[in-house]
């Protein structure tokens, strides 16, 4: 849940930031999007972000 709903929200903007756009520009965006949270997610688990960033 801690990742799922920020994750939607974004994704829910982005739709309707793009609205009016062709279809291979969404989903272009979309992934580059989803790519960024994953690696985000993964630099943070995996220790390599840095420690001033993080939550407490």
């Amino acid at each position: 849940m801690e990742i799922f709903v920020p994750l939607m929200i974004g994704l829910t903007l982005i739709w309707l930031i793009g609205r009016g756009t062709p279809w291979n520009a969404k989903l272009l965006t979309l992934a580059v999007t989803l790519a960024v949270i994953v690696l985000i997610v993964v630099l943070e688990r995996g220790g390599y972000w840095p420690e001033a960033w993080r939550r407490s």
